[in-house]
């Protein structure tokens, strides 16, 4: 049987990782996304195997539209 520290100290870790990193979620919270935006974002995140053009075509996009907001909400700068 595990001791008790043994499962807070993965829950402290699990914490952090969460705080760490929001998810995609968090990240569109706040801007100002059409429903379509925000699907085609979220369906980016998902699918990393398809382009911008298949998801912006699904979606009803336009793919230079659908890659500068990924890039800007995404893509972390570390300039």
């Amino acid at each position: 049987m595990m001791p008790l520290r043994a499962s807070a100290a993965v829950a402290a870790t699990r914490r952090q990782i969460a705080a760490a990193d929001p998810g995609p979620l968090a990240t569109l919270r706040g801007h100002d996304l059409t429903v379509k935006e925000r699907s085609a974002l979220l369906d980016c995140y998902a699918t990393p195997d398809r382009t911008f053009l298949e998801i912006a075509t699904t979606h009803g996009l336009d793919r230079e539209r659908l890659q500068d907001l990924w890039f800007d909400l995404f893509i972390k700068r570390t300039v």
